[in-house]
């Protein structure tokens, strides 16, 4: 069963060095760049794991994690 990661970060280059690794490895990603928008994709498609960056544009990251705490326990790398 392939894994599904959220990969939440503003930063171009970083989010394109991370999305090139998962590549290599051949998961599967969905991409945010803002707190708004990870909310919405982490609902959309139920990843099994999210990457955060916790300075993002919109909000802070650590509310990000309680919103998401919610409704949901995936693990959660900062």
């Amino acid at each position: 069963m392939a894994k599904t990661i959220l990969v939440v970060e503003d930063d171009p280059a970083i989010s394109n060095l991370i999305r090139t690794t998962l590549d290599t490895q051949e998961y599967q990603y969905h991409t945010a760049q803002t707190g708004s928008s990870a909310l919405m994709e982490a609902v959309s498609y139920n990843p099994d794991v999210i990457i955060l960056d916790l300075g993002l544009p919109d909000r802070d990251g650590l509310d990000l994690i309680q919103k998401v705490r919610e409704s949901d326990t995936v693990p959660i790398i900062v």
